[in-house]
């Protein structure tokens, strides 16, 4: 089962993600700030990651970063979602190999996220 790790602040977006993947056969760990997500056990490896750019807390900008820059991780996709803004706005500070903007259409993000995925 591929595991998918969410960062997303808004409790309905992160439930109906969770239901969704979860039925599709996805193993979803959601984290509601990004201290959650920061305070995460690292030895647990996902097989992509899905975060919301503007967090109560930090930035799922700045996560993707993280990411990116971790020797272990810098291969594990990273799709970035935002209501407010493009992939233009922020390709510079980090390199999402994907983008959704919100709302989404949740088949869009299940076809996002497969194709990553194989």
């Amino acid at each position: 089962m591929r595991k998918i790790f969410l960062v997303e602040d808004n409790e309905a977006i992160r439930e109906v993600l969770e239901i969704f993947l979860t039925s599709e056969n996805y193993d979803v760990k959601s984290f509601a700030t990004a201290g959650e997500f920061t305070e995460r056990d690292i030895h647990e490896t996902p097989d992509l990651y899905l975060f919301d750019v503007m967090l109560p807390d930090g930035s799922g900008i700045d996560l993707c970063r993280q990411i990116k820059e971790d020797h272990d991780n810098k291969n594990i996709p990273v799709i970035i979602m935002s209501a407010h803004a493009g992939l233009v706005h922020f390709e510079n500070l980090c390199e999402p190999d994907d983008f959704i903007s919100k709302p989404f259409d949740i088949g869009n993000v299940l076809d996002r996220i497969r194709k990553l995925l194989n």
